[in-house]
């Protein structure tokens, strides 16, 4: 008899486990249109980056969604954000990644303790408020990200993964700045706040910010995002970083490890030496949970 429930145990935990399915959305902009007032960047070389490594760790290339550049707009993200929801089965490990330009935008509903949102920038966001033009319509905020992320995680369960990657900042001069003829600094994001007035009205309205999920940001929300130069390409500091540390994770490995292997590749590729600090956010609960 205990012969035969050890083996309905392993039988129900091998179901589960073949059960869970590995998805990813990558989202990667480098150019933005010049009438946007975005500078150029490289986060379209991190989407390549990442997708290899995650199929290092068993993610089907038909589970990986893409947007760089022109494809990444706003109404595009969304979509595929809702896309990934709607596939999503309990028990699911869902990796989500954003190299982007970053802003921080005025908060109007009272939700941010600090008078400010943080928005993820979209191709066919623009860096400056201009009423009757551009009012912000185009940005990302946090606001709506939560509510998406939350819908996602309901889709999963608690058991399921959720790790949201954001390789931007909300901060910095968005310029490049030379140091030879050879080389230059690129910061992404600005230090200039978008600020949409106080009759924006959000189509999504959050009022406490719940993290049911694991958030790893390359900077504090006032800090540059340097990218990261090796073989006379530009990436993310943060996501070269995690292709570096995701093939070294062991079995049963959690996000807390996860976090402490990518601070020391970052001692190795020298970039701790930039004026950035990059977090994690969880409560311990999914900070405890096995990564992939």
């Amino acid at each position: 008899m205990r012969f035969c429930a050890t083996v309905l145990i392993l039988f129900v935990a091998l179901l589960t486990v073949e059960s869970q399915t590995k998805r990813a959305l990558l989202v990667g902009i480098g150019e933005y249109p010049s009438e946007t007032g975005w500078s150029a960047i490289h986060g379209d070389n991190d989407v390549p980056l990442i997708s290899d490594v995650l199929i290092k760790r068993g993610f089907a290339p038909e589970n990986i969604d893409k947007l760089t550049n022109n494809q990444a707009t706003k109404k595009k993200i969304m979509e595929s954000l809702k896309k990934l929801k709607t596939r999503a089965n309990p028990n699911d490990i869902i990796y989500i990644h954003f190299s982007t330009h970053g802003q921080q935008v005025t908060d109007i509903d009272g939700d941010e303790e600090d008078g400010f949102d943080e928005a993820i920038i979209p191709f066919d966001a623009s860096k400056a408020f201009n009423k009757g033009s551009y009012e912000g319509e185009n940005h990302l905020v946090d606001d709506e990200l939560n509510s998406v992320l939350s819908e996602i995680r309901a889709k999963i369960g608690k058991s399921g993964t959720l790790l949201v990657v954001v390789d931007a900042c909300h901060s910095g001069d968005s310029t490049r700045g030379e140091t030879d003829v050879n080389d230059s600094i690129v910061i992404r994001g600005t230090n200039e706040v978008f600020n949409i007035g106080a009759k924006r009205d959000f189509k999504v309205k959050s009022v406490v910010k719940k993290i049911d999920w694991v958030e790893i940001s390359a900077t504090q929300s006032y800090q540059n995002n340097y990218e990261f130069k090796i073989n006379g390409m530009y990436y993310g500091s943060l996501s070269y970083a995690i292709k570096l540390t995701l093939p070294e994770l062991t079995y049963g490995s959690d996000f807390t490890t996860l976090f402490k292997l990518i601070q020391q590749k970052r001692e190795e590729m020298n970039v701790s030496r930039y004026p950035q600090r990059p977090m994690m956010l969880g409560n311990s609960f999914y900070l405890n949970q096995k990564v992939f």
